[in-house]
């Protein structure tokens, strides 16, 4: 199961100790003894490292240059450096999923980890400071009465995956990956202590073969890691690169892996001939199944666990046999390859052109990279050196973050474009390549798809290739050997040449479901209707109701754009059910 938590913190010990004793005798829970003004409650104690001197650990956690397997404890020298470092010390020894709290020079300190993994939501309630895994525990705690925030509802529907601290839920905020909350409080923000600035290529760049084998080490180490915390995995594959490195990775723990593919009726999104191949590479057990409409309820959302309307209806299907499988099997834990098309800049753009013209000037090095850009994208000479320079011609402008006014009331569209886009990650230095402002993008738009399963199930959720090693690693690679020889994701293609069957590395196709969203469109068109265009977001004003109902006329063919912001409204609408 996945770690869940309830964090306190407060000067005055009874009011802690009281809302923690509180919080566990109504959520089954388990107090820890923390040292320092912390209380915690904890659904398994042994995801609680002990700071010696003040504090603790929660989740998992490794050493960066240590065995692949998660340490036990710290020792003294480690507390001390953790503490005198305001949490540095962790960012740059260590990685994994974690949140770590402990008492620093002039008052204490929580660290979300760089890269997420573990959840932390909070709430100011007087002099009591709360944090927690999910707002649902909260809520079972007494802790928090659930107000739709529809000024951040807003937002997050116009701002298109861009995190942020506010939720939709009036008064609980969310500590960022990377970013460290000091108490007592120095202004209205969280500090950011991790920025993938520090990592990104600028004008002093590895020669790929050194990017293929750091990675390749970055990979094994992390996935390794991963792997060890678990006994019994189940594995999402689709027969790709992402999931295939994580499988054939995974494989030489020793232990049984088990494999799960789902298939669309329609050959469109069909992989299960890549995913036997994979799975015989490995010698895996593979789990065949389909996409069910059967599984769509449209009063459930997919992301009711969080407080955020991030989720697409048609998850439903695939979540829904997830988690019967993952019974099925007794999995204690789920991996799968989410994120790698961000972590290796899979990216249809002009802008390794951009990066190596700036770092090289015109010569053969930029000619290679305006063919592999046109082999990638499809694009024409003329066209890609067009785009080029207009990548170029917006440097130091900063990064354009791609909003999404569809469907959108128009009143609330000029309104939101009104206020920038606003999050550390997006302010880029100066010498920064435009290309890596991209990539840092990628990086932001998956985060908020990764807490995709309710951590009251009864296994774990783990995406390796979102770890930090893995993400710090690829940053430092220049965007345009990430598709160097024509092919997308090369770098990491490059890295584990030698460990995958050649259909699989030499695979550029790619299924999805959009055939089974099509289908439950035109099953479901009527009821579909009526519950967005007499829903809580139409009476609420947010919706472009004459845009919305032309398109969810019974005869029209719908483009990709149209009917994925459509599953996303419909689970939106789900989303607000649950919390009111």
């Amino acid at each position: 199961m996945a770690p869940r938590y309830i964090l306190f913190h407060s000067p005055d010990a009874d009011e802690r100790e009281g809302a923690a004793s509180r919080a566990a005798q109504r959520c089954g829970l388990t107090m820890v003894a923390v040292p320092g003004p912390f209380s915690l409650v904890v659904s398994d104690e042994s995801d609680v490292l002990p700071i010696p001197g003040g504090g603790a650990v929660i989740g998992t956690i490794f050493h960066r240059h240590g065995p692949p397997e998660a340490i036990r404890d710290f020792d003294q020298r480690a507390a001390d450096a953790i503490r005198k470092s305001g949490g540095a010390h962790l960012i740059e020894r260590y990685w994994g999923g974690y949140l770590a709290a402990f008492e620093m020079p002039g008052g204490v300190c929580v660290l979300r980890a760089p890269m997420g993994a573990l959840p932390c939501f909070r709430l100011r309630q007087g002099d009591l400071h709360v944090f927690a895994s999910d707002p649902g525990i909260l809520v079972k705690a007494g802790r928090l009465a659930p107000r739709i925030d529809w000024d951040a509802l807003q937002r997050q529907l116009f701002m298109r995956d861009l995190p942020s601290p506010r939720t939709a839920i009036a008064g609980l905020s969310e500590i960022l990956p990377g970013a460290r909350v000091s108490l007592p409080e120095k202004g209205n923000r969280a500090e950011q202590c991790w920025s993938p600035w520090d990592y990104a290529a600028t004008l002093d760049v590895m020669e790929p073969e050194d990017s293929a084998e750091q990675l390749g080490r970055a990979l094994q180490q992390c996935i390794s890691a991963w792997g060890s915390r678990y006994a019994n995995i189940l594995l999402s594959v689709s027969g790709g690169l992402d999931s295939s490195i994580v499988a054939t990775t995974l494989a030489r723990r020793g232990r049984p892996l088990s494999c799960l593919t789902l298939a669309t009726r329609d050959p469109s999104g069909d992989e299960r001939s890549y995913a036997r191949v994979i799975a015989a590479h490995c010698h895996a057990s593979l789990h065949e199944c389909g996409y069910s409409l059967d599984a769509i309820d449209l009063d459930r959302s997919v992301v009711a666990h969080l407080p955020r309307p991030c989720g697409r209806t048609h998850d439903l299907a695939f979540r829904t046999v997830v988690t019967a499988k993952a019974a099925e099997l007794g999995a204690d834990a789920y991996f799968t390859g989410n994120g790698g098309d961000n972590v290796f800049y899979n990216s249809a753009s002009a802008r390794p052109i951009a990066d190596r013209y700036l770092a090289e000037g015109m010569g053969p090095g930029l000619v290679r990279t305006l063919r592999d850009v046109c082999a990638v994208t499809g694009a024409s000479a003329w066209q890609a050196m067009r785009e080029a320079r207009r990548v170029l011609k917006g440097r130091g402008k900063g990064y354009g973050w791609r909003t999404d006014p569809l469907f959108l009331n128009r009143d609330i569209v000029a309104e939101e474009s009104r206020q920038p886009a606003e999050h550390p990650w997006l302010e880029v230095p100066d010498e920064a390549f435009p290309g890596k402002a991209g990539h840092v993008a990628m990086l932001l738009r998956m985060q908020q798809h990764l807490d995709g399963y309710d951590r009251a199930l009864p296994f774990t959720l783990v995406n390796p290739l979102v770890s930090q090693p893995i993400v710090e690693t690829c940053l430092a690679i220049p965007t345009w050997e990430m598709c160097a020889g024509g092919v997308n994701r090369a770098a990491a293609r490059a890295a584990y040449a030698s460990r995958l069957p050649p259909q699989i590395l030499d695979r550029r196709s790619k299924a999805g479901p959009d055939s089974f969203i099509v289908e439950l469109l035109t099953s479901r068109m009527a009821e579909i209707r009526e519950r967005l265009l007499g829903g809580r977001l139409a009476s609420q004003g947010l919706l472009d109701l004459d845009a919305l109902g032309a398109s969810l006329g019974e005869s029209r063919l719908h483009a990709a754009s149209e009917y994925m912001r459509i599953m996303a409204l419909l689970d939106t609408e789900a989303w607000i059910g649950h919390w009111t």
